[in-house]
């Protein structure tokens, strides 16, 4: 490790991991051989060798699990260290826009890939090098590039989705991005310009799930994945919710979980 990047390889990966997880950094798992399965803001992926993975900061992973196969390599980078690579915004959106981060790749790329984690590991053993982090963000720098270039022409092959689909889309879309202001299904009803009963039928029509069940997962995920993986208190997690007190929330989160936020994280201890 040095600096805001580390590196890991097979079962570190994922050696030690919680879920649900909240991220905290940018996580990028290059899969070479086995696979990998997880579900990610309520999203389920599966991956068979070559392929790639890049969780982003403030995702949270609900499963993560691999075969008796996988072997793989993780690079985790911090916001810090992508900010200073003073990447073109049009290049981080592509690189890190959801619903983009989860592929099979051509063993050409993952070949590139492994050539800069390689070549990151030599440079971080040269302890006496005064050139080392500079080294390490032209790495990168080039590495992102090169694989902006192959998601760009992922994303130009992708399939169209249909009008209701696109709408579904759209509406857990607003959903990550509201949660924690917004519980009121007319608040995302009225951004999609739709009544809240159609949303509803056309969620459980795709999705198996109607506007509200789909709230409440995504606000009781993060206080579980808060409760997991942060020392944040039941306090601050219900603030950082804006339920009006400790006490709602509390109410909030048994309904939903069927246990109160402190028994659940006294469960996790127990274990």
């Amino acid at each position: 490790m040095i600096g805001d990047v580390e590196l890991l390889e097979n079962e570190d990966v994922i050696k030690g991991l919680r879920c649900p997880f909240k991220i905290q950094k940018v996580t990028q798992i290059a899969i070479t051989a086995g696979g990998l399965s997880c579900i990610v803001d309520f999203h389920s992926y599966s991956l068979k060798a070559p392929a790639m993975a890049i969780f982003l900061p403030g995702q949270v992973v609900e499963s993560l699990e691999v075969d008796d196969e996988f072997a793989g390599l993780g690079m985790i980078i911090s916001s810090e260290f992508t900010d200073s690579l003073n990447l073109p915004v049009s290049l981080q959106e592509r690189l890190f826009l959801k619903n983009t981060q989860f592929y099979a790749v051509t063993q050409e790329a993952l070949d590139g890939y492994l050539l800069c984690y390689r070549q990151v590991a030599g440079i971080m053993k040269q302890e006496d090098n005064p050139y080392c982090e500079q080294i390490i963000r032209h790495l990168f720098s080039a590495y992102y590039y090169g694989l902006g270039y192959y998601v760009h022409s992922l994303s130009a092959t992708g399939a169209k989705m249909t009008s209701q689909q696109d709408i579904c889309e759209k509406f857990i879309d607003l959903v990550s991005e509201h949660f924690k202001q917004q519980r009121d299904i007319d608040f995302y009803a009225d951004k999609l310009c739709i009544s809240k009963k159609y949303l509803s039928t056309l969620l459980k029509q795709n999705t198996g799930m109607t506007a509200l069940m789909w709230i409440e997962r995504y606000v009781v995920l993060y206080a579980k994945s808060s409760l997991s993986s942060t020392k944040m208190t039941i306090q601050q997690i219900s603030d950082e919710l804006n339920f009006p007190s400790q006490s709602v929330f509390g109410k909030y989160f048994k309904r939903v979980e069927g246990v109160s936020p402190k028994t659940y994280r006294e469960s996790l201890n127990n274990d």
